[in-house]
């Protein structure tokens, strides 16, 4: 009998355990999200009008919005999972439940498809990091 209620002790320490370790894992994927949303902010605001993560729309393990408006003055609800980032609506905090639309594996994909503006901005900056490293160089190696 009380290797029995060992055995079950065991049994449900275990089973324990093992959600446990499935709910660390979900909060896991949900700060991975958050990270990699909160990233992408950063990384685009300086080639689009607007970016903010959705303060509407429910943020949690499996998907996190942002709200996006491009330097041509068009709006987008984007939605990122482990799929990758996608346009769920053109206004806002809004998903057209409708909306078939491509996955994108980086923002920048996402800008570069829907944006003429983002590209010549990312092109600009890339330019000007270029040449600032170049004129590092030149300093630190003046031969």
């Amino acid at each position: 009998m009380l290797a029995s209620k060992v055995l079950s002790m065991t049994s449900f320490d275990l089973m324990n355990t093992n959600m446990a370790e499935e709910n660390e894992s979900r909060k896991s994927d949900d700060y991975t999200l958050r990270v990699e949303a909160q990233e992408a902010l950063k990384e685009i605001s300086f080639a689009v009008s607007h970016v903010e993560l959705s303060q509407v729309l429910p943020q949690g393990a499996e998907k996190v919005y942002l709200n996006v408006k491009i330097q041509e003055g068009d709006t987008y609800c984007v939605e990122l999972s482990v799929q990758g980032f996608r346009i769920v609506g053109r206004k806002y905090d809004a998903i057209e439940e409708t909306a078939q639309t491509k996955y994108y594996e980086t923002i920048y994909a996402l800008l570069d498809q829907v944006s003429p503006k983002y590209r010549n901005s990312f092109g600009d900056t890339l330019l000007r990091k270029l040449e600032h490293l170049q004129k590092q160089t030149a300093v630190d190696d003046p031969s």
